[in-house]
């Protein structure tokens, strides 16, 4: 009940609408159908007036025309606002998409320097240059996943993910990632396990990509504890899916803010009192990689107790199943 008075106090906010879209309130979608409705209403009482108080049918159709002409001309200036709307988010995609392309080549060549100061010439630095050293390596890789981010986003929005799907076993790539996790959970005192009692689960995905979504949702698990605390990543059968739960007694998530949760650039405000870092990009991007790949992605969470974060992946089988029945 709560969820639906926010939504719909949100269609009615026109002033969040209009600042999300750039533009002034009245030049708003809501706003400009609002005030269609209301030229509707009042051209239909006028219309139903001159009908009652006039017997001539030239009036009445002259009186209809120009309901007529206003409604297309209203009609047709909320088409052009929206076209420029579309317009604008295309461009910015666009932009964001060929700036990120060019960011990612200084990106790596300043990663490639890094590498071959600390392998061929570590000699002779001292203790704390190499410290500055290892934080410039440590920031250049946070640009570079940003603009990995920035591009993957920029790929969906203009439906060009492309998905490289090869068939393997998903308890593997699970296990892998939280190996890969371990490090970063001992550093924050969290205990990370895993469990996966199904001898062989296959599933036809893209690796890398799918190996992102897990490093995500396990890395922002382990974020979002204040504390000393436990993240379990749990892999079953669920009746031809491949599904994985990341559960975490962490912070979690408001009730007013997890139908934000998988939004671009979307932060809950958890993460900004727990002073996290992020960019609001991943439960996006992981959502979306999950849904090309066949499945879905949910999550449960109560605020200061914990959240669970759940995805299913078709298995081989059940996908073949599918294809044969179409």
């Amino acid at each position: 009940m709560i969820n639906f008075k926010q939504r719909v106090y949100d269609e009615l906010n026109l002033k969040k609408q209009a600042d999300e879209l750039g533009v002034k309130v009245w030049q708003s979608p809501s706003f400009l159908f609002i005030v269609m409705g209301i030229i509707i209403i009042g051209a239909m009482t006028a219309v139903y007036v001159v009908s009652i108080n006039y017997d001539s049918p030239e009036i009445v159709v002259i009186s209809e025309a120009l309901v007529v002409i206003l409604l297309f001309t209203i009609g047709s200036f909320i088409i052009r606002t929206v076209e420029e709307v579309a317009k604008a988010n295309k461009m910015k995609t666009e932009f964001v998409s060929i700036a990120s392309h060019q960011l990612k080549t200084p990106i790596s060549e300043m990663k490639w320097q890094i590498e071959l100061l600390l392998i061929k010439f570590s000699t002779g630095l001292s203790v704390k240059q190499t410290e500055i050293i290892n934080e410039i390596a440590h920031s250049s890789e946070k640009m570079g996943r940003l603009v990995n981010d920035l591009l993957d986003v920029a790929r969906i929005d203009q439906g060009q993910l492309a998905l490289a799907k090869e068939e393997i076993n998903f308890c593997d790539l699970v296990n892998d990632t939280v190996q890969s996790q371990k490090i970063f959970a001992k550093a924050r005192s969290i205990d990370l396990v895993t469990s996966c009692n199904v001898d062989k689960l296959m599933v036809l995905v893209d690796k890398r990509r799918l190996s992102v979504v897990l490093d995500n949702l396990i890395s922002n698990a382990i974020k979002y504890i204040d504390g000393n605390g436990k993240v379990e990543v749990v892999v079953e059968n669920d009746d031809g899916f491949a599904q994985v739960c990341v559960r975490d007694d962490g912070v979690g998530i408001p009730k007013n803010e997890q139908d934000n949760i998988a939004k671009k650039f979307f932060r809950s405000n958890n993460s900004i009192k727990n002073r996290t870092d992020g960019t609001g990009l991943g439960l996006y991007i992981a959502k979306n990689i999950v849904e090309q790949s066949g499945g879905k992605l949910w999550f449960k969470s109560i605020e200061n107790v914990g959240s669970e974060f759940y995805f299913s992946i078709p298995l081989v089988d059940n996908e073949k199943k599918n294809l044969n029945f179409k």
